[in-house]
Parts: structure tokens; C-alpha cells; sequence
């Protein structure tokens, strides 16, 4: 009895497919895919139908067994053997389906009580302020939720992250730190100008992932919620990033 289907023989390196589970965020595809290049040299690592299924290369043989013996050093996942037709379904927990809808929520949210905060003396620097303020706060602690699950998730995508994994450690309580400078000192040049840069560079990172077609969770929630890397994410960045820039240009000129 074969286990997985093995897809072809070169010669050199087998392609085996498995059906997956307990992956929930970036981080479990990081780590999953970093023990089995560490252990079994495996390359070519790809994740499909909603990473319940994982497909790799490998040069010497192996078996769900093995795979488990390895992934269960990890985390709480498992491989199994699919159908020898490769038709196998896959089941799906709907109740875990990534969806936009929390970043809906959050953003209504957060424009409903600064529009409330700024009704009596409504000036755009002021209520800008009040967002970033109110944004920063609300993201940072949705990423401190899970720190080492925010930092893998992040490295997969952001430009600095991708090369100083700690910088995933530190970025949500930057971001802390920019909810209550926007409290304190909004109006400080330095300040929005150090905002701006590294907004830009997430935002490039978000932009570079989106487009070369990565299968990831978004990170800007942490692995608390699952929202799908895609255009609300760029949004959001975009969005902090030009309104960095705006509070910088109205410190100079006005």
C-alpha cells in the first residue's frame, strides 16, 4: 500500500502529496516547511486547497509516519494519506474560513468613535490623530495576542522581517509605541516621519506578497483572526502610510 500519492520518480527526487492538518497561520506553514527542508531536505514545498493539502520533493523515501514523527516535534500536526485517485476530500471548517470581515468590523468601528470623539471640533489633523491613535492601539494588541505566531506570520511577507526574524518581536510594540505617540505628541515632525517610513516598507512588503501569489494569513490582526493577505491588507497600510504623510505635510506647510 502506497502512502500519499507519489506523483513521479526522476531519477533523483520523488513528489509526494499529503493531505494536512492543524495549519491555522503563516507561522504553522514556516515551521512546517523549515522541518522538512531541515530534516528531509525536502524542496519545492507548496500548500493548496486552503493548506489542507501539502505537496513536496524529496530524494530519499518517506511515509505518514515519519512526517508526523517530525511535525509532532512542532506543533499539533498531522499528515495522512489521500485517496489513491488523489480525489480525496478535503472537509473544511467554515467556522475557520478566512475572511475580511473582522477588518470590516474593526475599521467601522474605529472611524464610529473617533467621528464621535472629533464631532464637537472637527479638524482633519485632529481626527487623524485620533485614528492612528486609536488604530496603532487596537492592531498592537490584536499581534501581542501571540507574539511568536505574529513574528512568524510577518517574516513570511515584510521586507525587514524576511531578514531580521526578530523584528517580528518587536514591531507590535512599536506599533504600541506609535498608538500612544499619536496620544501624546501628534504634531511631532520626527515623529510622523519615522511613522511614515515604516508603513511605506510594510506596505511594499504586503504589495510584493499579494502579487507574487502567496498563500498567507495577513499579520496586521496577529494569528487571533484570520484574514487572507490580499488588497484590504494593502489598504490598510496605504492607508496609515498616507496619512503619516499627510500629518507630516501639514506640520511643514501649516
Amino acid at each position: 500500500m502506497i502512502l500519499a500519492q507519489r506523483i513521479n520518480y526522476d531519477g533523483y527526487k520523488m513528489n509526494y502529496k499529503f493531505s494536512i492538518r492543524g495549519i491555522s497561520c503563516a507561522s504553522c506553514i514556516q515551521k512546517i516547511s523549515t522541518v522538512l527542508t531541515n530534516e528531509l531536505s525536502a524542496t519545492n514545498i507548496n500548500f493548496s486547497k486552503n493548506n489542507s493539502i501539502i505537496e513536496f520533493e524529496i530524494v530519499l523515501p518517506t511515509d505518514v509516519k515519519q512526517l508526523n514523527i517530525s511535525l509532532a516535534t512542532i506543533g499539533n500536526y498531522s499528515v495522512s494519506e489521500l485517496s489513491e485517485d488523489n480525489t480525496q476530500a478535503v472537509p473544511i471548517n467554515h467556522e475557520d474560513k478566512p475572511s475580511y470581515k473582522p477588518i470590516y468590523m474593526i475599521f467601522a468601528y474605529l472611524v464610529l468613535v473617533n467621528l464621535v470623539i472629533s464631532a464637537n471640533n472637527m479638524q482633519l489633523g485632529s481626527f487623524m490623530a485620533n485614528f492612528m491613535a486609536s488604530f496603532f492601539l487596537v492592531f498592537s494588541f490584536f499581534k501581542l495576542l501571540d507574539l511568536e505566531g505574529f513574528a512568524g506570520g510577518y517574516s513570511s511577507y515584510d521586507l525587514i522581517a524576511k531578514k531580521f526574524y526578530r523584528y517580528g518581536y518587536i514591531y507590535p510594540f512599536i506599533e504600541l509605541g506609535f498608538g500612544f505617540g499619536y496620544l501624546i505628541f501628534p504634531q511631532y515632525l520626527y515623529f510622523n516621519l519615522v511613522v511614515f517610513v515604516l508603513m511605506l516598507i510594510s506596505s511594499i512588503g504586503v504589495i510584493n506578497a499579494k502579487f507574487s501569489k502567496q498563500k498567507f494569513y495577513c499579520a496586521c490582526v496577529g494569528t487571533f483572526l484570520k484574514v487572507p493577505l490580499g488588497s484590504i491588507a494593502i489598504i490598510e497600510d496605504l492607508l496609515m502610510t498616507i496619512m503619516a504623510l499627510v500629518m507630516v505635510l501639514q506640520i511643514i506647510y501649516f
